[in-house]
C-alpha cells in the first residue's frame, strides 16, 4: 500500500474514532512530537496533517516521545498541550531550537518521566527527574457537560 494512502486511511480512522468518543479527556498518543525545541525538533507532517485534526475534534493532549527530553508546550492558538516524555534514555544537554520557544512551558533535555492523575473534571500532569524529583507539574480542568 503506497504511504499516502496508508497515511490518509490512519487519519480516516483517527478522526472517526475521536468523533465517535464521549470521553471527557480526549488525548493522543504517537511518537513522533508535533510540537518540540528538542534534538529533533517539530515533525512538519503531523503539524499539517494531525494537527489539525487533533485541534477540530478537541483533542486535550498530544503525548510523545522520540526527542529525548520532557517538555511542555502550549499554543495561542490551539486548545491541545503538547507533552514529551522521551527522557527515558539518552540526554541531549543543551541541544534545543532556541529560536522557536513559543509556549514552552518547561523544558528538560535530562532523563526522567511524567505522570498522569486522570478524573473527570480534572488531571494532573508532573514531570519527574530520574530520582523521582518533581520537575514541573500542572493541572487542567474541564466541567462536566449535563443533559437536560
Amino acid at each position: 500500500m503506497p504511504r499516502q494512502h496508508y497515511l490518509s486511511n490512519l487519519l480516516k480512522d483517527l478522526e472517526s474514532a475521536l468523533q465517535d468518543s464521549n470521553a471527557n479527556w480526549k488525548i493522543v498518543v504517537g511518537h513522533h512530537p508535533i510540537r518540540s525545541i528538542g534534538h529533533h525538533g517539530e515533525t512538519k507532517e503531523l503539524k499539517k496533517q494531525l494537527l489539525p485534526l487533533l485541534e477540530a475534534n478537541n483533542v486535550d493532549m498530544y503525548i510523545n516521545g522520540h526527542d529525548h527530553c520532557l517538555e511542555h508546550i502550549t499554543s495561542n492558538t490551539s486548545q491541545v498541550q503538547f507533552l514529551t516524555s522521551g527522557g527515558g534514555s539518552k540526554a541531549w544537554k543543551g541541544d534545543i531550537d532556541r529560536l522557536n520557544k513559543g509556549g514552552v512551558k518547561f523544558f528538560y533535555d535530562g532523563q526522567g518521566f511524567m505522570s498522569l492523575e486522570l478524573r473527570q473534571t480534572d488531571v494532573k500532569i508532573v514531570f519527574y527527574d530520574v530520582f523521582g524529583k518533581v520537575l514541573h507539574n500542572f493541572n487542567l480542568f474541564k466541567q462536566l457537560s449535563t443533559a437536560i
